[in-house]
């Protein structure tokens, strides 16, 4: 492989990693909308203690 193709990679790499992490944080504002289901989540992870 030469260089331009392992930086196009890079490239796309990076941004996948940045579309995931942008999901990831957009899922975790959508999911603070509703209270019910933090509190339901929290108490699962004590219960599971």
């Amino acid at each position: 492989m030469d260089d331009q193709m392992k930086s196009r990679r890079s490239r796309l790499q990076h941004m996948l990693l940045g579309i995931l992490l942008a999901i990831v944080l957009a899922a975790t504002f959508m999911a603070y909308l509703r209270p019910s289901f933090i509190v339901d989540l929290a108490n699962r992870l004590v219960l599971c203690t």
